[in-house]
C-alpha cells in the first residue's frame, strides 16, 4: 500500500484549519452473483429476489411489448481444456468445458460427453476425468448437441520431462537454470531446456532457478510432462513511462471562502480491468509549497493556486488520460490527505461539485514524457445502478466497497464515475457517450478487510454495464496462510474454491524471491531453490484469480499463467507479515 502522506494533514492543522471526518455509511449488503445467472439475496431475510424498484417507468419484460424477441435455445460453441497433454502412464487429469448458448452466454457446461479414440492408449470417463494407460497418442473428443471440441494426449515412459525456461517478459530462453523435480536436479542448454528426471506419471513439482536477476519459480503438482516455465525478472517493475500536463481549471466550479479546488489525474488502466490495483491511482511524491511550507503530495493530484500540472507514471504504449477535480472544504481536504480510502471519501463525498475530461490518442515511450494536458468540464451527472456482491469470508462485515465505473478505449480504460458504499447503490458518473470511441463498459468493485487504504487483504470483482442493473460475480473468500514455518519450509494456504489460478509469493530477509504457481489451496513442503531461503523469515502474498477460460494444465504445457493474458474476472490477495 502507499499511503497518502501525512505531512499535509500536519500542515494544515498547524495553520489552524480544523480537521473533520468524513461521514459513515450505511454497509447494509446481501447480494451475490451465480454461475448460473441467478441472483439471490444471501443476506438473512425472506427474500429470495432482486427488483429494481426504481421508478424509470421502463420494462425489460418484452412480453408485455408483444414484441418475441426469444432466440432458439440452444449451443452455438464449445469448448474444452486442456487442448495437448504430454504426460506418463498412471496420469490422470480432468477436462474443462465450457458452451456457448445461443442467446450468446458463455459458461462453463457439464452435460457434455466424452470418448476416447484409443482407449489402449488413454480413458474418459462421464465426468470428463483422463487416465493414461498406454504408451502412445490418441484423441479425447468432448461432444454435446451435435458440437465436438477435439483434444489430444500423448503418453510416455515414466522417465524424463520436457522443460522449456524462458524470460517472461521477453521470451528469450535462459540458458544454466536449475530444474529441480523430486528425482534430480538438471540445466537448461542454450535453448532454454531440459530433461528432468520424474519417477512417474503422479502430479509432480517443478522448481526453476537461476540467480538474483529472476525469480524462483515452482509449478506445483503437474502431471503435463512437456511444459514451459517462464521466470519473472526480479528488476523494479513500476512504470518506466510518465504522463505531464497542465490543468485547465476554466471549467471547474470556483473554490468558495474556506475551500481549495483539489482534483488527481492518471493513466488510462492498460491491462486487465480486475488488477488495477486502487493504490495505483496515485503516484509518488512531489513537493507542494503551501503557504509557505514545503510539504509532500502525490505527484498526480494538483491544487488550483499551488500545483497547476500533474505527473502520472504509465507503461509505455498506447495510453489515454483521465482528471477530475473541483472544490473541497480545506478541512475535510486535510483529513482526506491521510490515506488512501480517505482520499477517495473525499473525493466521492464532493462529487456532485466535480468535473471530469478524458483524451487519449497518446503513445508513452520508455524513459521519456508525454505531453497530456487535461481541462475537466463534464459534470458527474449521471449514474450507473449497481448491485454490490455480497462480502465473503474473512472481511469483518462492516466494509464499504469501492466501486469504479470504466469505459473502454483503444489506449486502455477510463474511469468514469466511482462510489464508496455497499448494497444496491446508484454510483455517480459522468454521461454514458462522454468517452469518445468508448468500446464497452464495466464496473469495478474492490473490498477491502478494515476498510479501503487499511492494508488488510482485499477481493476485486468486475462486470459487465449494459445500462441495467448491474450485477457482479460473487467475491472470493480472503486468502488464508494457515501455516508458514521458515526453518521446515511448511506451507498450508487456502482459498476460495472458485480460485482457478493461485500464486505465493516469498520475500525472504535477503531480499530473493521465489513464486509458487497452482490451481488451488495447497499444502506441502516448498522446495528450497538457494542456500539463503528458508534461514530467516518471509513475508508471503497470495494471489487468486477467477479465470473463466483455460485451465491449470493447459496454462502449465503452454507457459502462460500471467494474470495479464488470462481475463480473471474476480482476484482476492493478502500477505502474511512473517
Amino acid at each position: 500500500m502507499n499511503p497518502i502522506r501525512t505531512s499535509l494533514l500536519a500542515t494544515l492543522v498547524l495553520a489552524g484549519c480544523p480537521v473533520v471526518d468524513a461521514p459513515a455509511k450505511d454497509s447494509d449488503s446481501g447480494l451475490g452473483y451465480h454461475e448460473t445467472g441467478l441472483v439471490e439475496d444471501t443476506a438473512d431475510t425472506a427474500d429470495s429476489t432482486i427488483e429494481d424498484t426504481s421508478d424509470t417507468g421502463d420494462s425489460a419484460d418484452t412480453a408485455d411489448t408483444g414484441e418475441d424477441t426469444a432466440v432458439e435455445e440452444g449451443l452455438r460453441a464449445l469448448d474444452a481444456w486442456p487442448r495437448a497433454m504430454v504426460v506418463n502412464v498412471g496420469a490422470t487429469y480432468a477436462l474443462r468445458v465450457a458452451a456457448t448458448q445461443n442467446s450468446g452466454d458463455r459458461d462453463l457446461y457439464t452435460g457434455a460427453g466424452f470418448a476416447a479414440d484409443d482407449a489402449a492408449v488413454a480413458t474418459v470417463d462421464a465426468g470428463g476425468v483422463v487416465t493414461a494407460v498406454g504408451i502412445g497418442t490418441t484423441t479425447i473428443r468432448v461432444t454435446a448437441e451435435g458440437l465436438e471440441a477435439d483434444l489430444t494426449i500423448e503418453v510416455r515412459e515414466a522417465s524424463e520431462a520436457e522443460v522449456t525456461v524462458t524470460n517472461e517478459t521477453t521470451g528469450a530462453p535462459i540458458e544454466g537454470a536449475s530444474v529441480l523435480t523430486s528425482a534430480g536436479t538438471v540445466l537448461t542448454d542454450a535453448a532454454g531446456q531440459a530433461r528432468a528426471p520424474v519417477l512417474d506419471g503422479a502430479p509432480t513439482t517443478f522448481t526453476v532457478w537461476l540467480d538474483d536477476a529472476y525469480y524462483a519459480v515452482s509449478v506445483l503438482d503437474t502431471v503435463s510432462r512437456k511444459l514451459t516455465i517462464p521466470l519473472p525478472v526480479t528488476a523494479d517493475q513500476s512504470p518506466t513511462s510518465q504522463l505531464h500536463g497542465a490543468v485547465d481549471f476554466s471549467g471547474i466550479a470556483d473554490a468558495a471562502l474556506g475551500e481549495e479546488v483539489f482534483g488527481l489525474a492518471s493513466g488510462t488502466v492498460q491491462g486487465e480491468l480486475p488488477l488495477f490495483e486502487v493504490d495505483d491511482l496515485l503516484g509518488p511524491n512531489r513537493t507542494l509549497d503551501y503557504h509557505g511550507v514545503a510539504v509532500d503530495v502525490p505527484s498526480n493530484l494538483f491544487v488550483e493556486g499551488y500545483l497547476a500540472d500533474y505527473y502520472a507514471g504509465v507503461w509505455p504504449g498506447a495510453v489515454g488520460v483521465w482528471g477530475l477535480g473541483g472544490p473541497v472544504p480545506i478541512s475535510e481536504l486535510a483529513a482526506g490527505l491521510n490515506g488512501t480510502g480517505d482520499a477517495m471519501a473525499l473525493i466521492i463525498d464532493h462529487l456532485a461539485d466535480f468535473s471530469w475530461s478524458q483524451s487519449g490518442g497518446y503513445t508513452a515511450v520508455s524513459g521519456a514524457t508525454t505531453e497530456a494536458p487535461i481541462a475537466p468540464s463534464v459534470a458527474f451527472s449521471d449514474t450507473a445502478h449497481i448491485a454490490l456482491p455480497t462480502l465473503s469470508v474473512g472481511f469483518e462485515g462492516t466494509e464499504e466497497q469501492f466501486v469504479c465505473t470504466f469505459d473502454e478505449t483503444a489506449d486502455g480504460w477510463v474511469l468514469t464515475g466511482l462510489g464508496l458504499d455497499a448494497g444496491v447503490v446508484d454510483v455517480q458518473r459522468v454521461p454514458v457517450g462522454s468517452v469518445s470511441a468508448a468500446r464497452g463498459s464495466a464496473v469495478y468493485t474492490l473490498a477491502q478487510v478494515g476498510g479501503l487504504g487499511s492494508g488488510g487483504g482485499v477481493s476485486v470483482a468486475t462486470a459487465p454495464d449494459d445500462g441495467g442493473t448491474v450485477l457482479f460475480p460473487d467475491l472470493q473468500d480472503i486468502p488464508v496462510v494457515n501455516l508458514w514455518d521458515h526453518s521446515s519450509r511448511e506451507l498450508d494456504v487456502t482459498v476460495d474454491a472458485a480460485a482457478t489460478l493461485v500464486r505465493v509469493s516469498f520475500i525472504d530477509t535477503d531480499g530473493l524471491h521465489h513464486q509458487l504457481v497452482t490451481d488451488g489451496s495447497w499444502t506441502g513442503i516448498v522446495d528450497k531453490q538457494n542456500p539463503s531461503f528458508g534461514r530467516g523469515k518471509a513475508d508471503v502474498l497470495v494471489e487468486s484469480y477467477t479465470v473463466f477460460e483455460g485451465n491449470f494444465e493447459e496454462w502449465v504445457s503452454t507457459g502462460d499463467w500471467n494474470p495479464e493474458h488470462r481475463s480473471p474476472t474476480t482476484v482476492a490477495r493478502d500477505t502474511l507479515e512473517h
